[in-house]
């Protein structure tokens, strides 16, 4: 076993622990779904440790093409980036201000990947139940390793999370609140404006025939995409996504869809939850039909993903809600003498999963290991 895979072994069963000993020894405030929020200690080191661990890295993903990027740089002769108010501005700032102060490009590898890690851990520590489940299904759902591909996406989405108390509220007023978080994400990433309708979209009861809609109709549309092909493409020109438009990645063949698994694995939960539904509902009340609801959207995504991969990237910002939610399907859908036995059985079998997924772990390297 090469160092790195010891290194990230240890830091995964140390936080898991350390969040089960959090859990034991709670504040004396609530959680945002009413839960006992675990010892702050809890949540500081495991951040810190994923944070670090993820910044440290040379390579997963695209992480190898933004250091080329950042290493063609010139510190002497590059143009100033000017920071405007325009959807993606902030990355290539950061970039700017990085390479002029070092030609290393860790720092802007590292300063992306605390935004990323750090939010999301704190909203797994704020909202999930037990927190510990929380901590393993962020590693073992691919969520953690997959944030070390794509990094303006997965920083845009730190961003995002951090407005999940105005995602679940229910004042109105509280949208324009949310809003700033979209507004900061955008400046990372613009697709994070996709946020604005489904923050609408999921304000509404779950398990409504709306919810069959949005699945029969993301079902249909991955079947019949070759036919709307055309209108997409048209769609998405003037977009982040024009590029794809333009090179042919929807029309070459090169690029295939995810894998049918991971729909599947995303299905249980919701399934579960369908099936507790009134008893869930009763327990965690308006957020929870949030909460179901954007796990909806976040398999709807993936259910397109099946014709290119490209459409998992929109579920970067509901998937940690879908972990969330897993908590509490896992450990309150059945009863109280059935629920250990499915709670050992979910780490062993998405354990199984995450080791067996693409990209989990097995790219990972660092100049320091």
């Amino acid at each position: 076993m090469s160092y790195y895979m010891i290194i990230f072994t240890v830091m995964v069963l140390g936080s898991f622990f350390l969040a089960l000993l959090a859990r034991n020894y709670p504040m004396r405030r609530s959680g945002g779904l009413g839960q006992p929020l675990p010892n702050p200690i809890g949540f500081i080191l495991p951040a810190v440790a994923f944070g670090v661990f993820s910044g440290l890295r040379n390579n997963m993903g695209d992480t190898f093409y933004y250091i080329y990027s950042y290493n063609l740089l010139d510190s002497d002769t590059m143009e100033p980036v000017k920071f405007s108010f325009e959807g993606g501005i902030l990355y290539p700032y950061i970039q700017y201000l990085c390479r002029l102060r070092s030609p290393d490009p860790y720092a802007l590898i590292m300063i992306t990947a605390l935004i990323s890690v750090i939010p999301t851990v704190f909203i797994i520590y704020k909202y999930s139940c037990p927190y510990e489940l929380g901590i393993a299904l962020y590693v073992l759902t691919s969520y953690y390793t997959f944030s070390m591909n794509g990094i303006r996406q997965y920083a845009a989405a730190g961003i995002l999370i951090l407005g999940t108390k105005y995602l679940l509220s229910d004042n109105k007023s509280d949208f324009l609140k949310y809003l700033v978080f979209v507004l900061g994400a955008w400046l990372f990433h613009s697709s994070a404006l996709i946020m604005i309708p489904i923050y609408f979209i999921v304000r509404r009861r779950s398990w409504t025939p709306f919810t069959l809609f949005i699945l029969l109709g993301t079902t249909v549309a991955t079947a019949a995409f070759d036919s709307l092909l055309p209108s997409f493409l048209g769609a998405i020109e003037d977009t982040t996504y024009g590029i794809y438009a333009e090179n042919g990645w929807f029309t070459s063949g090169q690029e295939t869809g995810s894998d049918i698994i991971r729909v599947a694995v995303l299905a249980v939960p919701l399934v579960l939850a369908y099936i507790s539904r009134e008893k869930l509902s009763y327990l965690h009340g308006r957020k929870w039909d949030i909460l179901v609801n954007l796990s909806v959207i976040n398999l709807a995504f993936y259910i397109l993903s099946l014709y290119n991969w490209i459409f998992a990237r929109l579920a970067i910002y509901t998937s940690i809600y879908v972990i969330i939610m897993m908590t509490y399907v896992i450990t309150e859908a059945l009863h109280k003498e059935q629920s250990k036995g499915v709670y050992l059985a979910s780490l062993l079998l998405y354990s199984f999963y995450f080791y067996n997924v693409r990209y989990s772990i097995e790219p990972y390297a660092s100049d320091l290991f």
